[in-house]
């Protein structure tokens, strides 16, 4: 079984990763941690992709974010019920 998470002090484990590993919650169970140091990518849909690139300065202000806050801004994209299709959004992503 592999996953990737950034907490070091607690390692939480999906229903689905210990049904996959044959373990129920509460069981004891051996690990063995491996750093990973391979870079997060985050795909961008098509149309964040297009609007980001229609304004510079969006760009470049996105392209500078950390992993976690590209991802809240794809993840805030691909919402159901948002306003305009490929719109960026209010407010500039630096402000998350």
């Amino acid at each position: 079984m592999r996953f990737r998470t950034n907490v070091v002090s607690m390692i939480g484990v999906s229903a689905e990763n210990r049904a996959g590993a044959g373990v129920a919650g509460g069981d004891e169970v051996d690990v063995d941690l491996e750093l990973d140091t391979a870079p997060r990518q985050i795909t961008e849909p098509a149309d964040l992709a297009a609007a980001l690139d229609a304004q510079p300065a969006a760009r470049r202000t996105f392209d500078k974010l950390s992993y976690s806050n590209k991802s809240w801004h794809v993840c805030r994209s691909r919402a159901p019920g948002r306003t305009r299709p490929g719109s960026v959004g209010s407010g500039s992503p630096s402000t998350h």
